[in-house]
């Protein structure tokens, strides 16, 4: 990063028997919520799924002080899409060379809204051919208004905390980050270390980092997708469940989705925060095979119409 940052990206690559297509190579970039990593649950049966059973290439997004250290004192900026462009082109430049790639995404939570957002920032630009977005806040202030009071509120601040605040360097070097962080912003970690709801990160950490916002209502505004859904250019299926705890059903925006003619919903009455469990057991999540559909089904569509614009046809024979 251009100010000493570092951000990250876990690569899965498809065994050679599971390289289905050697006509083509498909990369996939997975955007985690806000504390997410390889690691989690969520993300690896997606990884598996795509990489094993689709033949995909599968790098998974780390954000500053996700599975790296903090090397640079400045926090992440959830208004800018400077890390994940960075991380877009890394994907395309390692991957250029390879026979007809093809780049697709999947953002999950907050990383779904920041994938929406570059992607209506950059419309025709964005390089990504299609896109799934799980969970999605769309507004971010309004989603945390809707959780404030909530037992998820304090859950999702004691994660935040755990993995940025808590961990006040891993290393000597780290440390030092750390120290210029509280110089710099006139941090006081040890109430950071105690916050238990929103409403303190607020008053504690957002409001003292970016202070080029009067507000935190503007800050998480400026941070929403929501401004940029009609600029989104590329193909995306959006999926919510109608009993999300974290990320209500209120939050998805439906007829903004729908007036954007790139955009399909999905809405399911039981599937939780990036859950979606199946089968009488509930131990397999079904999200991942839907995604890979979707996104095997888009890169498909552009093939064929690909193939009709140079004049090449085919005779199908339904086979029943």
């Amino acid at each position: 990063m251009s100010d000493g940052g570092t951000i990250s990206v876990d690569w899965a690559y498809p065994t050679e028997e599971n390289n289905l297509n050697q006509t083509e190579t498909k990369v996939c970039m997975i955007f985690p919520g806000l504390s997410g990593d390889s690691s989690k649950g969520y993300v690896k049966c997606l990884v598996k799924h795509l990489s094993q059973e689709k033949g995909y290439i599968v790098g998974v997004f780390h954000n500053r002080g996700i599975i790296n250290e903090y090397t640079s004192p400045h926090f992440s900026d959830i208004t800018s899409s400077e890390e994940l462009d960075i991380a877009i082109k890394h994907m395309i430049q390692k991957f250029s060379d390879k026979p007809n790639p093809r780049f697709v995404g999947v953002g999950m939570s907050m990383g779904a809204n920041l994938m929406l957002k570059i992607a209506g920032e950059q419309q025709e630009n964005f390089p990504l051919e299609a896109m799934v977005s799980l969970n999605n806040p769309f507004d971010v202030w309004l989603a945390i208004n809707l959780m404030r009071g909530t037992p998820y509120e304090k859950f999702l601040s004691i994660e935040l905390r755990k993995n940025t605040i808590m961990k006040q360097g891993a290393s000597e070097q780290e440390k030092e980050v750390f120290r210029q962080m509280e110089k710099l912003y006139n941090l006081d970690f040890e109430k950071l270390k105690n916050i238990e709801s929103w409403r303190d990160l607020d008053t504690y950490l957002t409001t003292k980092v970016h202070t080029q916002f009067k507000t935190v209502a503007q800050y998480y505004h400026a941070a929403s997708c929501f401004n940029v859904i009609q600029g989104v250019k590329r193909p995306t299926l959006v999926i919510h469940s109608k009993d999300d705890p974290i990320i209500p059903i209120e939050c998805l925006p439906v007829d903004e989705c729908l007036a954007n003619d790139k955009m399909i919903i999905g809405i399911v009455k039981k599937g939780g925060h990036v859950c979606y469990f199946q089968g009488l057991k509930g131990q397999k999540r079904w999200y991942p095979m839907v995604s890979g559909e979707y996104l095997d089904a888009v890169l498909s569509l552009k093939n064929q119409a690909q193939n009709e614009s140079q004049g090449i046809s085919f005779n199908r024979q339904v086979v029943i």
